[in-house]
């Protein structure tokens, strides 16, 4: 190519460092995009693991709407009639590390209602992936794919959480109390963690 060719490329609109920040920026939010928190474990052994982990793993899509009511309100009731954004946050910041939590519930595969969280008490007959007790090492990868999703789709979204807690407190103190339910619910939709099929099955059955 000719190099007066060369010389007289102009830029257009920004200028050339313009459209190199713009590519930066760009390349920038694809990446923070794809970012994902993976939590493993100090022990992990391939060969008895990883099946199991990739096993509760997969529930993860399906399981949104039960994690996040479980524990939105869980640390709704942990907060209660506070309006201290600080005292808020505190237990906001905490909302995924809560293994005592994840260990009384179970993910069980029913048939007609697909992936659910459910108390361990609780034992559908149509489950197809636990048998009628649940093993130690069953627990700790079905409690892992519980925190390992908080992480990345609640723990994220701990502002509109806040707000959410706030707004409940303020009605309260006017007698315009929505009540707890209504509250953990209208804040994972707001969160968009539930599905019309998530809301239906819940109105019907008052599960999570």
């Amino acid at each position: 190519m000719d190099a007066s060719l060369v010389c007289s490329v102009q830029w257009p609109r920004f200028g050339r460092l313009g459209w190199l920040t713009t590519a930066i920026l760009a390349t920038s939010l694809t990446i923070r995009r794809a970012e994902a928190t993976i939590r493993m474990p100090e022990e992990f052994n391939v060969e008895k693991d990883f099946n199991e982990k990739e096993k509760w793993r997969k529930a993860q899509p399906h399981i949104r709407c039960d994690l996040c009511r479980l524990l939105v309100d869980h640390t709704f009731q942990a907060v209660g009639d506070s309006t201290n954004e600080d005292d808020i946050y505190d237990h906001i910041d905490s909302i995924c590390d809560k293994e005592a939590l994840y260990n009384k519930h179970q993910l069980i595969l029913d048939v007609e209602k697909g992936w659910q969280i459910v108390p361990v008490d609780v034992t559908s007959e149509k489950d197809k992936s636990l048998g009628t007790e649940r093993s130690e090492h069953t627990m700790r990868w079905q409690t892992h794919a519980m925190k390992e999703l908080c992480d990345n789709v609640i723990k994220p979204n701990d502002d509109e959480i806040k707000d959410s807690f706030l707004k409940a407190a303020k009605q309260r103190q006017k007698g315009l109390d929505a009540g707890r339910d209504a509250t953990v619910a209208s804040t994972c939709d707001r969160l968009r963690m539930c599905r019309a099929k998530d809301k239906q099955r819940s109105a019907t059955t008052g599960e999570l």
